[in-house]
């Protein structure tokens, strides 16, 4: 490229399919001459499609032919549209740092504190009340980021705390109240919070995790730390009690509360409605993704601060003590965190489900979720496409407890995968962004591409339709094909099963009856055949809202990653959701996807798993 020649253009729109480029070239040929400022009016402007793109680039600007509109990777607002210049190759963003010479990654780790919360479309305003100058400290109630790292809320309570000079107070509340608590759960909180404790301590943030007693309730503690804090920020999570919590943080905090989206790659704000697919989602995430990518979270949101945002041991003491909610004792969580016969004590006195047991061989934690992110890279991450439904030697990440619980972002696991398969912007496939392309259109090997349909695509599905659908944990939320051909359908004849013969893996399956005693010890069923698993209790239940009921309070209550928007998704596919009408129409399912048993005996290798989870088999360590 002639060193004379430069072309400065804009974006805008970069949500929609349309998008329009402002472009001027000017040449310097004369020492003296000054590249002049562009303004809008001296710009040309076009409007394209995206499968235009490469050739309005290799076309109409044909010295940057090699350069195209992805390889320039900035924040983008969606108020105001950005302005890249290129010479010689090298993208400089106007006002900002030449970005060539900065990987990719450590450009995504610029804090969101850059960009106002509109821009981002994480942050959400959940009351009108304004920030409390006289507060003593900004409060961030975690409660499903239950983490250090990439975490868009505690990000921007640090910006918050940064700019009003106030410490930052970080509390993690555990509830023992919900429908669902158990040791199982109680003790993977627990675990998560030992993890927590020592990387909050050497961040200069103070951390506190909070267990509600039957005195004490979490919305008790959080009204009255609202009260001496200068604003709260708390978890966006669309389903389940951290939803609940926001809804009841709304009508009494009397200070900003700001509810942050951490959930995965695309802000859950950015879709308007909720999709039918996963194709219509992939649609959306392509057209989205790289606009995406600007608002993840820093891996390390303290990296750039100098403060320290700590309040002193006293004044915590002292705070919780006046709010009649004393710090819960450090050691009995560590208790509870060590499991075994020293968690059941240490658990005994609450009123929660004991039968429901801690999992010795899922240690929950960021240090555990890192080791088995580890593990997957290396063992199961090339082989997903072909390895992820085989239960003998399954190549799933197994990583969804960790996620549900926020103990690991996805955005960790995704970087760590892109970063594996030596990814770059300059891989998408522009001639098939926004077509729902499922394999070919990230530019990795068809197995990291199976890999990051699943945790974005699917994931994001699911988070997308909790947030925007109120009934997402109701058969009501069904497609309409799905409801009448179910309802034409629920008077035929079946072999029916009690509740408790299903829960407890009292059926004539062999195969259903591992899966159950694998989710009953688990916590988790494999991949494959937890579909198998949601379809044969429709079969076995009353009726198909009595089936949806059942999964929901068996999964809710023993898997590890249940009470989870992806959870949802899995069984309402059972039933019909994100999918599609098939044939031939058969009983009971009707019009809905038909699974058995016997064919998935014909698909899959069973004869470890049968033996594995037995009836008389050892738990596995």
């Amino acid at each position: 490229m002639n060193t004379n020649y430069w072309c400065v253009f804009g974006i805008s729109n970069i949500s929609s399919v349309q998008r329009t480029v402002f472009f001027s070239i000017w040449s310097n040929k004369h020492p003296n001459s000054k590249i002049p400022v562009l303004s809008w009016e001296e710009g040309i402007g076009f409007n394209f499609y995206r499968s235009n793109i490469v050739n309005l680039y290799r076309h109409s600007i044909a010295t940057c032919h090699h350069l195209l509109i992805k390889d320039c990777f900035c924040r983008t607002s969606f108020v105001n549209t950005q302005l890249y210049s290129v010479r010689n190759s090298i993208v400089l963003v106007v006002d900002r740092a030449i970005l060539p010479d900065e990987t990719f990654w450590s450009a995504l780790s610029v804090s969101i504190s850059d960009n106002a919360p509109n821009s981002t479309g994480r942050i959400a305003r959940l009351n009108s009340c304004e920030i409390n100058q006289d507060g003593e400290f900004v409060l961030y109630w975690m409660t499903a980021s239950r983490r250090y790292h990439h975490n868009s809320a505690l990000e921007h309570s640090i910006t918050l705390a940064t700019e009003l000079e106030k410490p930052l107070l970080v509390v993690e509340p555990v509830s023992i109240r919900h429908t669902w608590s158990s040791d199982r759960i109680l003790t993977f909180f627990a675990q998560g919070i030992i993890d927590n404790n020592a990387i909050f301590a050497s961040n200069r943030i103070t951390y506190v995790p909070w267990v509600e007693t039957h005195k004490q309730t979490g919305n008790g503690l959080l009204k009255k730390l609202s009260k001496r804090s200068c604003a709260v920020v708390i978890d966006d999570f669309p389903t389940y009690l951290p939803r609940d919590v926001m809804r009841q943080a709304s009508k009494f905090c009397k200070v900003r509360l700001d509810a942050v989206d951490s959930n995965g790659i695309l802000p859950i704000g950015w879709a308007d409605r909720a999709f039918p697919s996963a194709y219509s989602f992939r649609k959306h995430m392509q057209r989205n993704l790289m606009s995406a990518l600007a608002t993840l979270p820093a891996f390390d949101p303290m990296e750039n601060i100098q403060t320290d945002l700590r309040l002193s041991n006293s004044y915590l003491e002292n705070l919780f003590s006046k709010a009649g909610s004393p710090i819960t004792p450090y050691e009995w969580l560590w208790r509870i965190a060590q499991g075994g016969d020293i968690g059941k004590e240490a658990c005994a006195p609450l009123d929660i489900d004991h039968d429901v047991l801690p999992v010795n061989s899922k240690r929950g934690g960021r240090f555990e979720a890192i080791a088995r992110l580890e593990r997957f890279l290396k063992k199961g991450l090339d082989r997903y496409d072909t390895g992820r439904n085989n239960p003998d030697d399954s190549a799933s990440s197994g990583l969804s407890p960790w996620l549900h619980f926020g103990h690991i972002s996805s955005v960790e696991v995704v970087k760590a995968v892109l970063d594996r398969s030596g990814w770059n912007p300059n891989k998408i496939s522009i001639e098939d962004t926004g077509r729902g392309t499922r394999s070919g259109w990230w530019g990795v090997p068809e197995a990291h591409e199976s890999f990051l349909d699943q945790i974005i695509t699917w994931r994001e599905l699911g988070f997308n339709f909790a947030h925007i659908r109120e009934d997402h944990a109701s058969i009501e939320s069904i497609p309409d094909w799905a409801k009448t051909s179910l309802d034409l359908h629920s008077s035929d004849p079946r072999e029916e099963y009690t509740f408790e013969q299903i829960e407890n893996a009292e059926t004539g399956d062999e195969i259903w009856n591992a899966a159950q005693r694998q989710l009953v010890r688990s916590g988790h069923i494999d991949n494959y055949l937890r579909m198998l698993w949601g379809k044969r209790i429709l079969e076995w239940a009353p009726n198909p809202k009595k089936a949806a009921e059942w999964m929901i309070n068996i999964n809710d209550r023993w898997a590890l990653d249940g009470r989870d928007p992806n959870s949802y998704t899995g069984i309402f596919w059972v039933l019909g959701r994100h999918d599609r009408a098939w044939g031939p129409e058969r009983p009971i399912f009707g019009k809905v996807r038909y699974m058995s048993s016997q064919n998935t005996r014909k698909k899959l290798h069973l004869e470890r798993y049968l033996a594995r989870w037995a009836e008389d088999a050892p738990i596995p360590k």
